[in-house]
């Protein structure tokens, strides 16, 4: 998802570009198809080669072109878990498909956006604070229950969960892997990696057992040098207890 933790901010063209000048329309009340938000800031960032019309909340920002391509967006640290719920609801509305009407003084303005990548991101990022909320209260830490202010990672906080599990997920990897051993055809395999985190200031370290569905094949195995290209695994996680 190219998101690491809070701040969220993305944009999809070169983070090295900056306007070269900025026109505030004013604040008024903005239709995103049938959601009303009032009191939003509207600007027009003016680039090199493009324009992006701003709408700004005070814990949120997103602009858009007029051609329903070029976009960026933030979402700051620090906001409670069921304002973040919709904030994720609305982007997730916004990428789906809507047409964003308002006026300003005597002239209306009219756009159009849509964006499936974003949607289903946003539709898996609200997924992943429903996840984040059960994780905090199995671990009964509460004062520590805003997803935004967390300091891990969504990869370390998505490690951390699942090592709550028994159950193994089925998937596949890429790897490349020097063997300390003679490797041979028909050999099964079994990959440890440990994940050592902090979260709340205590260790908790997650091992990362991937063990391969199939043995290697002739292709996968070369002077100890083994090669896998979508090879099915199974993965579990568990925690290490210190």
């Amino acid at each position: 998802m190219e998101l690491q933790n809070f701040p969220i901010k993305y944009r999809n063209f070169s983070k090295d570009l900056e306007p070269l000048k900025t026109n505030f329309l004013g604040m008024t009340d903005v239709d995103f198809g049938n959601i009303r938000l009032e009191g939003v800031s509207i600007k027009i960032l003016d680039f090199l080669d493009f324009k992006l019309i701003e709408f700004r909340k005070k814990d949120f920002r997103i602009a858009i072109d007029e051609k329903d391509s070029l976009f960026e967006y933030e979402i700051p640290k620090d906001i409670k878990n069921k304002r973040l719920e919709e904030i994720f609801n609305f982007f997730a509305k916004f990428f789906k498909a809507t047409t964003i009407k308002f006026k300003i003084a005597n002239d209306k303005y009219e756009y159009y956006f849509h964006n499936n990548i974003e949607y289903f991101k946003f539709i898996t990022l609200g997924q992943f604070l429903t996840q984040y909320t059960n994780l905090i209260s199995n671990l009964r830490l509460y004062r520590y229950k805003n997803l935004s202010s967390a300091k891990n990672t969504f990869f370390e906080l998505d490690l951390l969960d699942k090592s709550n599990s028994i159950e193994e997920t089925n998937t596949w990897i890429n790897a490349e892997i020097k063997s300390v051993v003679d490797a041979n055809i028909g050999d099964s395999l079994t990959i440890k990696r440990l994940h050592k985190m902090k979260f709340n200031d205590f260790p908790y370290d997650v091992e990362e057992i991937i063990t391969l569905v199939h043995p290697l094949t002739k292709e996968e195995v070369k002077d100890n040098i083994i090669k896998l290209t979508r090879k099915s695994v199974k993965i579990k996680l568990r925690r290490v207890h210190k």
